[in-house]
């Protein structure tokens, strides 16, 4: 059974959005490489990347955006749609590290909920978005 979308009188200004964990691997970042045609070496090469002083493979910043969405819709049901996404990219993730990201309602605005997402590395703030989805 395909669980219920929320509606716009289900939603509490100031709700927090369950917490979404996941830790990226080389795999993920192959694999998100493929679908968007991104074949920078920095997200897949590890002696590419150890030439660069970087410690791992970098996960691509769309990728952020990519779980931001994924967070968002997950709290919001099958039904939602993300109007806009707006993100602002603070500190570099890489591959291994496990990337958590929280948020809340931040206001009901015309017809559209708006949220406040962030996404942190352990304390680390790795990005940051406003993020505005339509419901039904």
């Amino acid at each position: 059974m395909i669980r219920p979308t929320k509606t716009l009188q289900d939603i509490l200004s100031g709700e927090k959005l369950p917490a979404l964990e996941h830790t990226f691997t080389l795999v993920d970042l192959v694999l998100y490489g493929a679908a968007t045609w991104d074949w920078n070496r920095m997200h897949y090469d590890i002696e590419h990347t150890k030439r660069l002083n970087l410690r791992a493979p970098v996960i691509d910043g769309q990728e952020f955006g990519a779980f931001f969405a994924r967070a968002a819709l997950e709290w919001a049901g099958p039904r939602a749609l993300v109007k806009r996404l707006a993100m602002r990219m603070k500190a570099m993730a890489f591959a291994g590290d496990t990337l958590r990201a929280e948020g809340e309602v931040e206001r009901i605005r015309d017809g559209a909920v708006v949220l406040t997402q962030r996404l942190t590395c352990g304390e680390r703030l790795v990005a940051e978005a406003t993020t505005e989805l339509r419901l039904p």
